[in-house]
């Protein structure tokens, strides 16, 4: 499809490719949602081929209906296109320690999870999906529930599991964790994380928060789940990802970050409106266009 002149996706482009550059690496989540539609997207459902005209990365959720229909996870490969990016979200069952009540099948609505992080079980969520999309997946990105704080699960024991899982799972692969629990994301977790190579990803909100904390950032890369577009303009939450961007820049270390929609943060009032929010990634990235110029291979050499 042939982009109008007026296209704001257009004056996005040559930032989103700047930053390739300098292995910082940004999209959506959820791909679809309207608060990047009408800019983005001008068909009902935003395909991925047009997605991928202007990102080089995108979250995909190993959903259990791909492992008896693969067919579509084919076709967005190929019409992502070569050197597109995925990372693998797994959110299934087995990244909940107790089931929801409104779970459906009534015999286990709010039991205990007998299979909470389950590596044999993880293992059969994502592998089918891999397959499907190597050489292409760069990270394999684990979401770990909310444990209540009335249950019998401490710290000790979160990580014992945590970690026992990490150790069974197949090392050929990069792996991530967003820990839902915050109070478990303490120096010994995060130092654990490192050892074994493994990126810890900060809660959606509060990046702000998740920056300062040391060895925040500890593995070789940092991938991000941010809500900054949906939230205050220039406010804390912009301010922290480009943080993070100087930090991995400094680092020399990859970034993959996808934006979200909001629907994780807290509202103060309605949500930001349809298709707000490409709008908003171009300003968020035009506040670190004097980090591009710092860097530009004419600067270097005028120098």
């Amino acid at each position: 499809m042939t982009p109008q002149r007026d296209d704001p996706g257009e004056q996005l482009l040559p930032r989103l490719r700047a930053w390739r550059r300098h292995n910082i690496h940004i999209g959506l989540s959820p791909r679809t949602s309207p608060f990047w539609s009408g800019l983005l997207y001008r068909e009902p459902h935003g395909g991925v081929r047009e997605y991928a005209r202007l990102f080089d990365t995108a979250l995909f959720r190993c959903d259990a209906r791909y492992r008896t229909d693969p067919a579509p996870v084919s076709l967005m490969k190929e019409h992502a296109g070569e050197g597109f990016a995925w990372t693998l979200l797994v959110d299934d069952e087995q990244m909940v320690y107790r089931f929801p009540y409104g779970h459906p099948d009534r015999n286990r609505r709010g039991e205990v999870n007998p299979h909470f992080l389950d590596p044999r079980r993880i293992v059969e969520s994502f592998v089918p999906v891999l397959s499907l999309l190597e050489p292409s997946v760069r990270v394999v990105m684990l979401k770990i529930g909310i444990i209540g704080r009335t249950e019998a699960l401490d710290f000790d024991g979160f990580l014992r599991a945590l970690l026992g899982c990490l150790d069974a799972l197949p090392p050929a692969y990069r792996y991530a964790v967003e820990n839902g629990t915050s109070r478990f994301v303490l120096p010994e977790y995060l130092e654990c994380l490192r050892r074994r190579g493994v990126i810890h990803v900060p809660a959606p909100v509060g990046l702000h928060d998740a920056v300062r904390m040391p060895g925040a950032f500890g593995a070789g890369a940092c991938v991000l789940r941010t809500a900054c577009l949906a939230m205050e303009e220039e406010g804390e939450e912009w301010a922290a990802f480009r943080e993070t961007v100087r930090f991995c820049l400094g680092e020399e270390k990859a970034l993959y970050a996808y934006c979200t929609d909001g629907r994780e943060a807290a509202f103060p009032g309605a949500p930001p409106e349809e298709g707000a929010g490409v709008r908003r990634l171009t300003r968020l990235l035009a506040g670190l266009d004097s980090e591009l110029a710092r860097r530009s291979p004419i600067r270097r050499k005028a120098a």
